[in-house]
């Protein structure tokens, strides 16, 4: 069993450093770390004006942000998910729901295989429901690990909401992803394009594809970009990231189902 809450994971949360990629296996090992990050992206349109690359250069910035805070291991971006929704936009590569899963799956119990206590999934794609019930897949296998589920732009919604006027409007490719790209890549942005708000609830995405819902590839307003907008996003999506994973920790371990 781990140390409680005084100890162990959750008590490091505000420690610094960053292991990833770029260390040696043998780094990894003397470092002790008992906490791996993996940044789950895609590959798929936002637009004429952001990279394919958008929702996986948010998670890796976003992880990263928290393998800092944490002293995590932050695994290479996972660029592919499920991009359904984006078919007939060139580039938008997907991968099925039950292969989603399955890799995701597979990465956390080899990663809680080598002592891992912690493994968290960080998502910056909003069409990548089956990741909630692909943690629990994975706690339900295993109990020497345990894997956790964020969503940085959910947990921080109200504060997102104050940053951006109309955040009820940015579904996909409006002023909340080009400002956070505005930030984290600006070089990336190609020119601007207009408003683009359909008259449809987000829902309509379960019937409907981004192309029959909006042509341009755009649900949002790219006229709000503002790069201190991204800034204020990011930092705030690293806070509340960084206090639920810690919260949720605390509370495995304050029940005794600690790994």
């Amino acid at each position: 069993m781990g140390a409680g809450p005084a100890g162990g994971v959750a008590a490091r949360r505000e420690g610094s450093g960053i292991l990833d990629a770029c260390n040696t296996s043998a780094e990894l090992a003397e470092s002790g770390a008992e906490l791996a990050i993996l940044p789950i992206g895609a590959t798929e349109q936002h637009g004429s004006y952001l990279p394919l690359a958008t929702d996986s250069l948010e998670a890796e910035a976003v992880a990263r942000g928290v393998a800092e805070r944490m002293n995590a291991f932050l695994l290479p971006v996972l660029p592919f998910s499920n991009s359904e929704a984006h078919a007939g936009f060139r580039g938008s590569v997907s991968l099925n729901p039950s292969t989603l899963l399955t890799v995701v799956k597979e990465l956390a119990l080899d990663l809680i295989g080598q002592g891992f206590r912690y493994v968290v999934l960080l998502n910056m794609h909003g069409g990548n429901l089956i990741l909630r019930p692909a943690v629990r897949e994975i706690n339900r296998g295993t109990e020497a690990g345990r894997a956790l589920f964020v969503q940085p732009f959910t947990l921080a919604a109200a504060e997102l909401r104050r940053i951006f006027p109309n955040f009820a409007n940015e579904a996909h490719a409006g002023g909340f992803e080009a400002s956070l790209i505005m930030e984290i890549a600006p070089q990336t942005i190609k020119g601007s394009v207009p408003d683009t708000v359909p008259e449809s609830p987000v829902e309509a995405f379960d019937y409907l594809t981004m192309a029959q819902l909006s042509a341009n590839g755009v649900w949002g307003e790219p006229s709000q970009t503002r790069r201190e907008r991204g800034r204020r996003a990011l930092a705030v999506m690293v806070e509340h990231s960084v206090r639920h994973i810690g919260a949720a920790i605390s509370r495995i371990e304050a029940a005794g189902a600690a790994p």
